[in-house]
């Protein structure tokens, strides 16, 4: 039996990501009526509808969307294997949004091995001080963020829960007494975070079930600062794993309590809608969604390693 050529199934998939034949003719760099033409002879040799025709919009049948994704996820395998295989054919650019301290602290180390595997793909990093609720992202952009009290993107998934733990370095219980209680917190200074400075408010609320002013202290604007405050012994901060497990394994930094404090909050990646993303964007989340499952296998089996 013959299949439908595969230059026909490119653009049924362009015309599935655009729903509109002019945006897929154009992406394709042939014409509307061309596309138009393919996609009537596709139909009939399926003998199925795949698209519904409104006034000035397309939409996908259910049978058009479930042959829509399977299409896409095969091209996209043969583009992949064709850009591993041949790098230098195709070149595109992936940009993510992120807080500095993830960047610096998560990504960046693991950045060379990505690039290793994925020679035709530019990822750049793009800080933020804070996620823009109302930010749009192109086909080729990516955000990871915190909800805080927002309601769920709709086109945004969890990629991994933090673990926020007090951490310090341990220069500060040569002297002094290590806390053995949530309490004998007071002893020591407190390293503040803007943009978390309620988590402190929170850790005590959990720990001590009552409020307690939390105003003192040192306040600087980021982790990264924070981080670096904790190592010269300047306070304890509330540091969230996994982004500072390298600090704790090399020893720079200690969790204060043998006994687990924590809070926990779940970081989200947002992507642009499924039948727009690009295919080298499908690329970097898959890429950050084993980098996080990785990274939360890391961090039980160095938590069952301190019990």
């Amino acid at each position: 039996m013959k299949r439908p050529r595969l230059n026909i199934l490119r653009t049924f998939a362009a015309a599935g990501r655009c729903l509109s034949f002019s945006e897929a003719a154009a992406d394709l760099k042939i014409s509307q009526a061309a596309v138009s033409q393919q996609m009537r002879q596709l139909e009939a040799y399926l003998n199925s509808p795949l698209f519904v025709r409104h006034h000035r919009r397309l939409s996908l049948t259910s049978t058009g969307l479930a042959y829509f994704e399977a299409v896409h996820e095969a091209l996209d395998r043969l583009d992949t294997i064709t850009d591993q295989l041949f790098p230098a054919q195709h070149h595109q650019s992936v940009t993510l949004h992120c807080t500095a301290g993830v960047a610096a602290l998560w990504l960046i180390p693991q950045l060379k091995s990505f690039q290793r595997s994925h020679r035709n793909i530019d990822l750049r990093l793009k800080t933020l001080d804070h996620a823009d609720d109302h930010r749009k992202l192109s086909t080729s952009e990516l955000e990871i963020y915190l909800p805080g009290k927002s309601p769920i993107e709709r086109n945004a998934v969890k990629l991994l829960t933090s673990t926020i733990t007090p951490v310090c370095s341990p220069a500060l219980f040569v002297q002094a007494a290590r806390p053995q209680q949530p309490d004998d917190l007071h002893k020591f200074g407190l390293i503040h975070v803007l943009g978390y400075d309620d988590d402190w408010h929170r850790w005590f609320n959990k720990h001590l079930q009552t409020d307690v002013d939390v105003s003192q202290g040192l306040l600087v604007d980021g982790s990264l600062i924070a981080i670096e405050a904790a190592l010269r012994g300047d306070g304890v901060m509330l540091g969230r794993r996994p982004f500072i497990d390298h600090h704790l394994q090399s020893g720079e930094l200690v969790e204060v309590f043998a006994k687990p404090c924590h809070l926990y909050t779940d970081y989200y990646l947002k992507q642009p809608p499924k039948t727009t993303i690009q295919r080298e964007c499908s690329v970097v989340v898959k890429w950050l969604t084993d980098l996080a499952a990785q990274s939360i296998t890391s961090h039980s089996e160095n938590n069952e390693n301190s019990v």
